[in-house]
C-alpha cells in the first residue's frame, strides 16, 4: 500500500510517500525551489517521492493532505456556493447547499474520489490536527500513548488531546480557534520585531536574555486562562484573529506593555522581559494542557505535535515538571511533517493496517551519489580532490579551527540539519560561536548553536538525560562541561543537543569519533547548512553556492574537498 502525503498552503508545504506504513521519502518544497517556508503546492516535493514509483502518480494507492477543507461546509454560504463561479466549484458549491439538509455533515475527514481512464485517484482530507496526531503517534515507539497537539490553528482549533492505541487514536478534546497559545506566541514576535511564524524561535533564544518574574510576566500571564482543562487567551489585547487586522496585537496590548519594536531597533532590558514572559506563558499553558491529559488518560507517556512542540526549551521540561515520564516528539512536529501524518492517518486509521517502525532518523530527502557530485564540481570548473576518509579529513579541519560545510547522504526532514546537511565547528572556543554567525550565517549574535554528541558519550556532557536524536529538547549542559563545548552552550547554560549513534549515521558518527580522538570532546558545534533567510541546501548547487557566498574554509560533498 503506497500513500503520498501533501502539507499544502501551510507554514512549510512538503510531501512524503509512506509505503506499507513506513516513510520511504519525504521532503518540504522550500529545498527544492529555493524560497524559505513556501507555502505553496509542494510540486517538487511530489516529484521527488514519486520519482521512484513505478507509474508515477499511479503508483499510489491514495493521496493524503492534511488540511481538511469540508469543515467549512457545515454551514451553507450562499455567498459562495450559492452558484458556481467557475465549473469545479461545483465539487464546493453542491455539497455545501446539502450541508443545510443534514445536521452534521463533517466527519473529521473528508473523501473525494477522481474518475480517471486508467483508475479512480482517491484523496483523502485530514483534519488538520489529525495529521500532527498522526505524526506524532504513529513515528513513536508507543504501542499506546497520550497525544497533546499544540500549534497557531488548524481549520477550527488550535490544540488536541487524544489517547492512543496500536494503529488508531481517540479525540478527548480540542481549544477551539481563536484562543491559541501558539498564536500569543507569534502575535508577541511580531510585537517584539520580529516575523510571525516565521522567527518564533529567535524569541526562544532572546527569552534566556530576560527575567521569568518581571512585571511583563506577571502582565501576561493575566491575559490567559487556564480552565477545565482549556485555555482561553483576553481577545481584547490581540488581532491575530482579524481579517483584516493592523498587527497581530491591539492598542490595548500597547497600553499595557509599551510600544513595539520595530525590526532594525536596538533589544533593550524590556524587550527581553517580554520574550521571556511570552516564553514562560506558553510553558504555563503547555504544563497545563499536558497535566490535565494525564489527569484525563493515567498515561506515563505522550506523543507531541504541532508548531508549539518546536520549542525545544519546554520539551526538555516536560518530565522533571509533569507527570509524563517518556515524551517523543518527531523531527517535523511541525507543518512540514503533516504530510507524513497525513499519509499515516489514512494507512492506519482510514484503512485499520498495522503501523510501521518507530522514527529513528530524518534522512527521508534526496540522495546525490559521487556521480552526479562530480558532475556539479566539473560544470562548475572546480577542483575538489578526493580523500579516502572525509569523517577523518574534517575532523582534522575542524581541530584546526576550520569552518566546515558537510553534505552527505540523503537530505533531513524538518527544520533542524541532523549530520547529513550541515554547518560544523569547533565547539571548544566560545569565539567560534562569533565567527560562525557572523562570517557564515549572518544572524543575531545571541542566538545559540547546538552540540552534536556521541550517545556512548552524552552522559559526560548532559548527565542521565534521555536521548535526544531529533535537537528536539534543550537540556542543562554540566557545569564541568560547560568549559569544554562554551561555542555550543547558551547563555543560560543549556544546550540543544543531537545524540549520534552509529546505527543512523555512521559516517557522522565517525567524524565525531575522529573529532574526540583529536581533542578529547565527543561534541562538534552543527548547524544548519544554510545561510539567513534561505532554506537548508538540497543538491550539490545550493552548496557550492552557499560555500562561495559566506565564510565556509572548506566544503565536504562526499569524499570531495573544495577549498578557497
Amino acid at each position: 500500500m503506497r500513500i503520498l502525503g501533501i502539507a499544502s498552503d501551510l507554514h512549510i508545504s512538503s510531501a512524503a510517500l509512506v509505503e506499507d506504513g513506513q516513510v520511504v521519502a519525504a521532503a518540504a518544497e522550500e529545498r527544492f525551489i529555493r524560497s524559505k517556508h513556501t507555502r505553496g503546492f509542494p510540486a517538487r516535493a511530489i516529484d521527488y517521492c514519486l520519482s521512484s514509483v513505478p507509474g508515477g502518480l499511479f503508483g499510489v494507492d491514495r493521496v493524503a493532505v492534511s488540511t481538511n477543507p469540508a469543515i467549512d461546509l457545515s454551514v451553507p454560504d450562499g455567498r459562495y456556493a450559492g452558484r458556481a463561479r467557475w465549473h469545479p466549484e461545483g465539487l464546493y458549491s453542491v455539497p455545501n447547499n446539502l450541508a443545510a439538509l443534514v445536521d452534521a455533515p463533517y466527519q473529521g475527514h473528508a473523501t473525494q474520489i477522481l474518475q480517471t481512464e486508467d483508475q479512480p485517484l482517491q484523496i483523502d482530507y485530514v483534519y488538520h490536527h489529525d495529521a500532527h496526531a498522526a505524526n506524532a503517534f504513529f513515528l513513536s515507539p508507543f504501542e499506546s500513548a497520550a497525544i497533546l497537539t499544540v500549534d497557531g490553528r488548524g481549520e477550527d482549533c488550535t490544540a488536541l488531546s487524544a489517547l492512543g492505541h496500536r494503529n488508531t487514536f481517540s479525540t478527548i478534546d480540542t481549544i477551539p480557534y481563536p484562543h491559541s497559545v501558539g498564536l500569543l506566541y507569534g502575535a508577541v514576535t511580531q510585537y517584539l520585531g520580529f516575523r510571525i511564524d516565521r522567527d518564533e524561535w529567535k524569541v526562544m533564544g532572546l527569552a534566556a536574555y530576560g527575567d521569568p518574574d518581571s512585571a511583563a510576566y506577571k502582565s501576561l500571564r493575566d491575559l490567559v486562562e487556564f480552565e477545565e482543562g482549556t485555555v482561553r487567551v483576553d481577545l481584547n489585547y490581540f488581532g491575530y484573529y482579524l481579517r483584516p487586522s493592523r498587527g497581530a496585537v491591539s492598542e490595548a496590548f500597547i497600553r499595557r506593555f509599551g510600544p513595539a519594536r520595530r525590526p532594525d531597533e536596538a533589544l533593550t532590558r524590556r524587550h527581553h522581559d517580554v520574550a521571556a514572559a511570552v516564553q514562560h506563558v506558553l510553558e504555563d499553558a503547555l504544563r497545563y494542557l499536558l497535566v490535565d491529559l494525564h489527569q484525563r488518560t493515567g498515561a506515563r507517556k505522550v506523543a507531541l505535535g504541532g508548531g508549539s512542540f518546536m520549542n525545544s526549551v519546554f520539551n526538555g521540561k516536560i518530565t522533571s515538571t509533569t507527570p509524563f515520564d517518556d515524551i517523543y516528539v518527531s523531527s517535523c512536529p511541525d507543518d512540514s511533517g503533516t504530510s507524513i501524518g497525513a499519509a499515516l492517518y489514512t494507512h492506519c486509521v482510514l484503512l485499520g493496517a498495522d503501523r510501521g517502525p518507530a522514527m529513528t532518523h530524518n534522512y527521508y530527502g534526496p540522495l546525490f551519489g559521487e556521480a552526479s557530485i562530480d558532475e556539479v564540481l566539473s560544470r562548475a570548473k572546480l577542483r575538489a580532490p578526493a580523500v579516502d576518509d572525509p569523517a577523518l579529513a574534517t575532523a582534522h579541519a575542524l581541530a584546526a579551527g576550520k569552518i566546515v560545510g558537510w553534505f552527505q547522504g540523503r537530505m533531513e526532514l524538518g527544520q533542524r540539519a541532523l549530520g547529513n546537511r550541515s554547518i560544523l565547528a569547533d565547539p571548544r572556543s566560545a569565539s567560534m560561536r562569533d565567527r560562525v554567525n557572523d562570517a557564515v550565517k549572518f544572524r543575531e549574535p545571541w542566538r545559540p548553536f547546538a552540540p552534536a554528541v556521541l550517545a556512548e558519550e552524552f552522559a559526560t556532557y548532559f548527565g542521565p538525560e534521555p536521548a535526544v536524536p531529533f535537537m528536539e529538547r534543550t537540556l542543562p549542559v554540566r557545569p564541568e562541561a560547560q568549559v569544554l563545548i562554551p561555542a555550543a552552550v547558551h547563555v543560560d547554560g543549556t544546550a540543544r543537543p543531537q545524540t549520534v549513534t552509529a546505527d543512523t549515521n555512521p559516517l557522522f558518527h565517525r567524524l565525531i569519533s575522529a573529532f574526540r580522538d583529536l581533542t578529547g570532546v565527543a561534541a562538534v558545534l552543527n548547524t544548519s547548512f544554510n545561510l539567513a533567510e534561505e532554506p537548508i541546501v538540497c543538491s550539490p548547487q545550493d552548496a557550492i553556492r552557499t560555500f562561495y557566498s559566506s565564510g565556509l574554509d572548506l566544503l565536504i560533498l562526499g569524499n570531495r574537498v573544495l577549498t578557497k
